[in-house]
């Protein structure tokens, strides 16, 4: 009984120094004192302002992560991914907020020193958090705080998808040109070949070279020979040919029939080097992110041409602006898109969801991976208080449901195949080198005739 007293007043002093505080946060300002409290609890996670501090966001609309709508009251709501974790923190943590719109960048030094997007309004206090998510980089980090990171992502080239095209010269597509070409100078050295075994032994066939030409022509297209060889030699010679025309055409055939069956969709462009090896091709990139801002101190490697490049044939859009570019400039085919890999499955979905279609294709090479967090003020204790929360929604995975959760109809889209049973009927757009083939063979078998009709024999012979 003789410690109730004691107790009493050790009570009384802590709601004192409560209510001091609290009075200092009705205040305003005070939040911070309370906040740096909290931050050095053993578990900040069981720490809770007592009365709601207000703060303000910086954030941008950014899909499938950000989305900003303006209510009839004229304040800005942000859902997404990104507006359920600042919810779940501000639930979490007992505080509002009112989200405050940039100017559509994310953040970067400019030449003055001054910093443009979201981190600039942070730098200049305008902002107590940014929603982001921001690319960590060292560069930023100098100037705001960033939080843990809340997911990790990478860079995609996204560019029209390729579709299957008629080749009216496909039939030449069993083997490359330096086979036909080599193919070509096989049958003149046989002729050649031939022609000198007659000529060195004196007899086994004729002595002239036009009948040999003509002899080999006719076996490479399983035509009769109009001579047959007498020498052992020439004999062995003919054998050697038959032979070598029998597996041509056969993998010819083969190669063909293959082709006519199944249409290839050859990718042009799967990797950041094939996109800079085509100097044709315009690059759409966000500005003033953390790849951009790399991009003007970097010389060498292939950051360092992706820089020269991007000086030269690079057009710089806003994050809002991002999707709105990829429906109208991509399909040209003249423009490829370096994004990460969530917007890219994000555009997949909605373009799929609207037009019932897979026009897009995802590159499966990736470059500059980044940690993506939210930013505070330099020297913040927000910062610790919002870690220990994203790291428990983190550790079960809640966000990325919250991300998938937007883009219903990614899978089918990525899964599309790259080789297509062509199953529809040929056209004169697929097969008109065929017929031009066979007019120009037709009319120099005409012009022969010419010849052969108005010349007199000798003449011909």
């Amino acid at each position: 009984m003789a410690m109730m007293p004691q107790v009493s007043v050790t009570l009384w002093v802590l709601m004192d120094a409560v209510t001091s505080v609290v009075a200092e946060v009705s205040r305003g300002g005070g939040w911070e004192r309370l906040a740096r409290v909290g931050a050095n609890y053993k578990s900040p996670l069981s720490f809770r302002f007592p009365r709601a501090p207000h703060f303000l966001v910086a954030a941008e609309d950014w899909p499938p992560h950000v989305y900003l709508h303006t209510d009839p009251s004229g304040s800005i709501q942000v859902t997404g991914p990104m507006g359920q974790l600042l919810d779940a923190l501000a639930a979490s943590l007992n505080f509002t907020y009112s989200v405050v719109p940039g100017d559509g960048y994310w953040g970067a030094p400019q030449e003055n020193g001054s910093w443009n997007g979201m981190i600039g309004t942070v730098l200049r206090k305008q902002a107590d958090l940014g929603l982001g998510p921001f690319g960590m980089s060292y560069t930023r980090s100098e100037v705001v705080d960033f939080t843990i990171p809340v997911f990790l992502e990478m860079l995609h080239v996204l560019v029209s998808r390729p579709l299957p095209m008629p080749d009216p010269w496909g039939f030449l597509a069993p083997f490359t040109w330096y086979v036909w070409v080599a193919l070509l100078v096989a049958l003149l050295a046989i002729i050649t070949t031939s022609v000198f075994i007659v000529r060195a032994l004196g007899f086994g066939g004729p002595l002239s070279a036009a009948q040999h030409a003509w002899a080999f022509y006719s076996i490479s297209f399983t035509q009769p020979v109009p001579w047959l060889p007498v020498a052992e030699a020439l004999r062995f010679t003919f054998i050697l040919w038959l032979f070598i025309c029998l597996v041509v055409s056969r993998s010819y055939s083969g190669a063909l029939t293959s082709q006519l069956a199944v249409k290839t969709l050859t990718v042009k462009y799967d990797s950041l080097r094939d996109v800079l090896d085509d100097h044709s091709l315009t690059l759409l990139m966000e500005g003033s992110t953390a790849l951009t801002a790399h991009l003007q101190t970097a010389t060498e490697g292939v950051y360092g041409e992706l820089a020269q490049a991007s000086r030269v044939r690079a057009k710089f859009v806003r994050a809002t602006e991002m999707y709105e570019a990829a429906y109208t400039l991509i399909p040209d085919g003249r423009h490829a898109m370096l994004v990460e890999n969530v917007v890219c499955r994000k555009i997949y979905s909605d373009f799929f969801s609207a037009k019932g279609r897979c026009n897009f294709y995802m590159s499966t090479d990736n470059f500059w991976k980044l940690i993506y967090a939210m930013v505070v003020q330099r020297g913040s204790p927000l910062r610790q208080l919002l870690n220990s929360r994203i790291r428990a929604l983190g550790e079960f995975g809640i966000y990325d449901l919250w991300v998938l959760s937007q883009m219903p109809n990614m899978t089918h889209c990525l899964k599309t195949p790259r080789k297509v049973k062509f199953q529809e009927p040929y056209s004169m757009a697929d097969l008109w080198a065929l017929f031009l083939l066979l007019i120009s063979g037709a009319v120099a078998a005409a012009a022969a005739f010419c010849c052969e009709l108005l010349l007199p024999p000798s003449t011909l012979h």
